[in-house]
C-alpha cells in the first residue's frame, strides 16, 4: 500500500505543468501580427495631406532579463502598412490604382515591464518604452509624387499583454503595443518642410525563450 501512495505521488508530479524559474534568468522573444496607423496629416502642407492606411504588419524581437516582478527588455521593431486613400485637399482624393503610398517606422526601444500573476500559469504585464525611430512615409500620384521621405527622432510606446507556458522553457502570449513618434520632420519633392505625427496600434502573437529552464523538484518528504 505504501509503495501504490509513493508511486501516485511521483506520477502527479511528473504529469504536473512544469514549474519555471524566470525569475533572475536572461530570455528571447519574437513578435508577429497586425497593426492600424493612425491619419497621417500635414503631408501636403499645413492642413493638408492626410494620408490614411490599412491594416498592415507588426514583427520584432527582444532581448530581455527578468528580474523577478520586472522585466529589463532591449527591443528592435518594424511595422508599415500601405495606404487607402491620400486626401490632397477638401475636394481631392487619391486612392486605388491612383496612389502608390506607404508609411513605416523602424524602431529601437528599451523597455521596462511589471509582471503580475503565477510563473507556471497564465500571467499578465505592463509596462513602456522608450527610444528612437524612423519614421518613412510616400504618397504619389502616377504623375506627381507629394511626400517620399523619412525622418529619426525620439519615439516612445506603452505595453500590455499576457504570456502563458507550453513548456518549462517556452510561453506564447499575445501583446498590445501603442507607438508613438511625434513631430517627424520630412520635406517635399519641392523642398516644402512637412511636420507630421506618426501613431500605431498593433496587436501581436509572440514566442518566448526563458533560459531559466525549470525549477529544481523539492526534496522528498
Amino acid at each position: 500500500m505504501r509503495k501504490f501512495i509513493v508511486g501516485m505521488a511521483l506520477a502527479s508530479t511528473a504529469l504536473a505543468s512544469p514549474a519555471l524559474a524566470r525569475d533572475d534568468s536572461w530570455y528571447i522573444e519574437g513578435d508577429v501580427g497586425g497593426v492600424m496607423i493612425e491619419d497621417m496629416e500635414n503631408l501636403v502642407s499645413p492642413g493638408f495631406g492626410i494620408l490614411n492606411t490599412g491594416v498592415g504588419y507588426d514583427a520584432g524581437g527582444v532581448v530581455g532579463y527578468d528580474f523577478g516582478g520586472f522585466r529589463l527588455e532591449a527591443e528592435a521593431s518594424y511595422r508599415t502598412a500601405n495606404a487607402d486613400g491620400f486626401n490632397i485637399s477638401p475636394a481631392s482624393t487619391l486612392s486605388g490604382a491612383n496612389l502608390d503610398g506607404r508609411a513605416s517606422a523602424l524602431s529601437f526601444m528599451m523597455n521596462g515591464l511589471l509582471d503580475f500573476g503565477d510563473d507556471d500559469g497564465l500571467q499578465g504585464y505592463v509596462g513602456g518604452g522608450a527610444g528612437i525611430g524612423r519614421v518613412k512615409v510616400r504618397a504619389a500620384s502616377p504623375s506627381l509624387t507629394y511626400v517620399d521621405d523619412s525622418d529619426s527622432g525620439f519615439a516612445w510606446q506603452v505595453i500590455a499583454g499576457l504570456r502563458h507556458p507550453v513548456s518549462s522553457n517556452v510561453d506564447v502570449g499575445l501583446k498590445y503595443r501603442m507607438y508613438n513618434q511625434q513631430n517627424v520632420g520630412l520635406v517635399s519633392p519641392r523642398g516644402a518642410a512637412l511636420d507630421t505625427d506618426f501613431r500605431s496600434h498593433s496587436l501581436m502573437l509572440t514566442l518566448g525563450y526563458n533560459f531559466g529552464g525549470e525549477e529544481a523538484a523539492p526534496p522528498p518528504p
